[in-house]
């Protein structure tokens, strides 16, 4: 019932948003709306706008930022003078597009979009971002670059070098269904021990009852399982670009992540996202855990039957301590064969600011921002203890869900070939026989990028 309460609060408050359609006037504290500043104010002179004028070209994919800036471009018009040319894209196509027109000196492109864990190494090595030091150091306190987490910073950061400006982040929780729990007589885990031992416990098959819903396919569940490696203190390689998917660490959480598939529903060892979705919203299995940005289905009641029983909990903590990724999904970048670098960061400035970014949560998207998970506004369109554990896996989540390097893909490959094997029912000397083999062929294309 709390649930059904908040999401009537956020329709309200989306209907008042749609209504007022302005940042400044969302924002706690504001008197006018952007528009009604525009009004008021006396004509801007040359000097206030020096890019009035002229169109820079954003080329980005779908998502809240983006639909939130569609709606208030007009108004970014009438502050700078700078028309947008916004081009939407597939993700893929995006960032193919982008990749080509400067790998080609291209100038048709002035404001990018980016997936820091796949493009950053490589678009770097290329040349293709403009660095943004120094656009950061000029806004000061009033962009409050500092607000953005830690990870996310990092994550856009190469060599000291600012690339990126954080705008979708996404992190590894676990939900779960507060009516199977209590059914089965079960606390909500805090622990690896813990959830092994609620996921069995919730294991039901003769009355259609499961543990977790967890990613089992291999290349799929690189991504999930990355939080489990991190929780027995291990990593795909070390600083050196060492493979170390063969150390007893990793061995560990290769065994637990198969045992937990295993107390989810038949097909388990072969299952992808939109699988343990619905199993989930379905009221089939316990728990689940993936990305936090799955909350918008699981709590959408055309989509789930279990909207009034749904929990939110910290992954869980193993040897070396609660560490789930926390990843920037997109970021915004500067292309560095633009010609109209100035403009492209007035417009990233102004996406990314913090009334800005609270107009991107609004229309679904999740930010970087730590003040904007403290907005009233968001707090009032997201369960209390949902943003809470978002706001503590903000804290220590990893900045990647996969191997970081330039062979991701190929490299990610071979890591689900071992998870493959463990949910094949491998287990001791028998899959480290095989995971060595595979660490073996890692370490060949990690050779290459030393």
């Amino acid at each position: 019932m709390k649930k059904l309460i908040t999401l009537a609060l956020a329709l309200i408050m989306l209907f008042s948003l749609a209504a007022c359609g302005s940042p400044a006037q969302n924002t706690p504290g504001s008197e006018q709306t952007t528009s009604d500043n525009a009004k008021n104010e006396t004509p801007a002179t040359e000097a206030d706008k020096p890019y009035d004028g002229t169109t820079i070209t954003v080329v980005t994919t779908g998502s809240g930022p983006v639909y939130a800036a569609e709606k208030h471009l007009d108004e970014f018009k009438a502050l700078t003078g700078i028309t947008v040319n916004l081009e939407q894209y597939e993700f893929q196509e995006a960032v193919n597009k982008i990749a080509i027109n400067a790998a080609a000196g291209g100038k048709d492109i002035d404001v990018l979009c980016y997936r820091p864990i796949q493009e950053t190494i490589a678009w770097t090595n290329n040349g293709y971002f403009e660095p943004l030091n120094d656009y950061i150091a000029a806004v000061g306190d009033e962009y409050d670059y500092e607000d953005f987490s830690p990870a996310a910073r990092e994550i856009t950061t190469v060599n000291g070098q600012i690339v990126g400006i954080p705008y979708l982040v996404e992190g590894e929780i676990i939900w779960y269904n507060t009516e199977i729990l209590e059914k089965y007589n079960c606390s909500v885990p805090t622990t690896m021990e813990e959830l092994l031992e609620v996921a069995q416990k919730c294991y039901d098959p003769a009355n259609n009852v499961y543990g977790l819903s967890l990613r089992g396919e291999g290349n799929g569940a690189v991504t999930q399982f990355s939080g489990f490696l991190y929780a027995y203190g291990g990593d795909f390689f070390d600083e050196n670009k060492n493979a170390t998917m063969n150390t007893p660490e990793a061995l560990q959480a290769l065994e637990l992540y198969a045992d937990l598939v295993a107390t989810g529903p038949e097909g388990a060892d072969v299952s992808t996202m939109n699988n343990t979705l619905d199993w989930f919203i379905n009221g089939v299995t316990a728990m689940r855990i993936d990305a936090y940005t799955h909350t918008v289905s699981i709590v959408d009641p055309e989509k789930s039957l279990i909207v009034d029983k749904v929990g939110y909990a910290q992954f869980p903590e193993g040897p070396a301590g609660s560490t789930p990724y926390n990843i920037v999904a997109w970021a915004w970048g500067i292309s560095s064969t633009s010609e109209k670098k100035d403009a492209a960061w007035e417009f990233i400035k102004w996406i990314s600011s913090k009334d800005m970014d609270v107009q991107g949560m609004v229309e679904g998207g999740y930010s970087a921002r730590t003040s904007t998970w403290e907005n009233p506004i968001i707090s009032g369109l997201h369960d209390p203890q949902m943003a809470e554990v978002v706001a503590k896996t903000s804290e220590v989540g990893k900045p990647y869900d996969r191997p970081f390097c330039s062979n991701a893909a190929e490299v990610r490959a071979i890591v689900g070939k071992m998870i493959d094997a463990a949910n094949s029912g491998l287990r001791g000397d028998e899959l480290k026989t095989v995971v060595e083999e595979l660490n073996a062929e890692m370490q060949t294309i990690l050779d290459t990028e030393k």
